[in-house]
């Protein structure tokens, strides 16, 4: 069995959603031991979650809050047994080119201080003072994206923008809608 792809997508179910979360549980509240309501702030329902899988198991997850001109990646958590295996820079690079597909040129997160270099490699650097919650060091941090990039723009139209979140480039539900429709009002 190869595990050194995971298959990423944005959460769109609530099954996924509970696999993100029994990931963020696993990792943050078991091994961490983060306090529940320190973990599950208040912020999940108004996030964008990202799921990782291998062979279909749930190995990864993250979130992505979006504000007025910057994107806050957040959660970024892999079970134990998965790690070491480059999942860690597979997450973080979907969530760079979603940010980037919807325009943001901005990220910022809170890395645990561990951690600042994995996301240094991402051109991220700190800002602000160390800090702590939940038991453990962090540390602000920032990058920017390339604002050449090709982003989402009203120019796509109706269909492209009606696809699902981190799907735009597949065909969506509502254009076999329109097509249903052109048939009903050739008869």
């Amino acid at each position: 069995m190869r595990i050194d792809q995971m298959n990423l997508q944005v959460v769109r179910t609530s099954d996924q959603q509970s696999q993100a979360f029994a990931i963020r549980t696993l990792v943050y509240i078991g091994e961490q031991h983060c306090p529940w309501r320190e973990e599950f702030d208040g912020n999940d329902y108004t996030a964008t979650h990202i799921l990782g899988c291998v062979n279909d198991e749930p190995v990864a997850t993250a979130r992505i809050r979006w504000f007025g001109d910057f994107a806050k990646l957040e959660r970024l958590a892999i079970r134990t047994e998965f790690r070491g295996k480059g999942f860690a820079h597979q997450v973080i690079q979907f969530i760079v080119e979603l940010c980037a597909m919807k325009g943001y040129t901005s990220l910022y997160l809170h890395a645990q201080k561990r951690l600042q270099h994995l996301y240094e490699g991402y051109g991220f650097h700190q800002t602000g003072e160390q800090f702590f919650f939940s038991d453990h060091a962090y540390v602000e941090m920032v990058s920017s994206l390339d604002a050449n990039r090709s982003s989402l723009g009203i120019q796509h139209g109706p269909h492209v923008l009606n696809r699902p979140e981190g799907a735009w480039t597949e065909s969506g539900i509502l254009e076999k809608s329109e097509i249903r429709s052109l048939i009903h009002s050739e008869e």
